[in-house]
């Protein structure tokens, strides 16, 4: 695209009409007319510079503060911290992943492994792993019927 501005500019100082810039180009008149008056408001073919307005380094400071304040706390859910900065989760969510190189995550107590279980668990995956290394898992019938008695179980003296 910023070939295209290029092209534009050096046309329309030349003193070639927008539409016929456009019809030359092969690209629509409103494009044309864009690129012109981007350049006459800045002087330039590039790129618009966009404020980072949400991921701003006060915001980074400011979430990196509270998170050292309190790091292992509920209060520092992303939608809390959103809140809290005035931004979005989605802003929040760079700022923590982006910004602070900070990954998610949530601790689930499960039971303790011990070294008897690591043990067994180990035995039944070489035992799992010598049964389908061989190819005897192919003869397991599967099927989706299910076995119905026609005889009902007795109700009001009924059999």
């Amino acid at each position: 695209m910023k070939e295209f501005r290029a092209a534009i500019i050096r046309m329309h100082e030349r003193g070639t009409g927008k539409r016929e810039i456009g019809r030359l180009l092969g690209i629509d008149e409103s494009t044309v007319r864009k690129a012109i008056k981007r350049f006459e408001e800045t002087g330039s073919n590039d790129n618009r510079k966009r404020e980072k307005t949400a991921r701003s380094s006060r915001n980074i400071q400011r979430a990196k503060g509270m998170i050292k304040r309190n790091a292992t706390t509920k209060v520092n859910s992303t939608r809390k911290l959103a809140k809290k900065l005035g931004v979005s989760q989605e802003s929040a969510r760079q700022i923590l992943r982006t910004d602070l190189n900070l990954k998610p995550y949530k601790l689930q107590k499960r039971q303790k492994l011990s070294a008897a279980a690591r043990l067994k668990r180990l035995q039944r995956a070489r035992a799992l792993y010598r049964r389908f290394s061989n190819a005897r898992h192919r003869q397991i019938v599967f099927s989706d019927e299910k076995l119905f008695t026609i005889q009902q179980v007795g109700f009001d003296g009924f059999c």
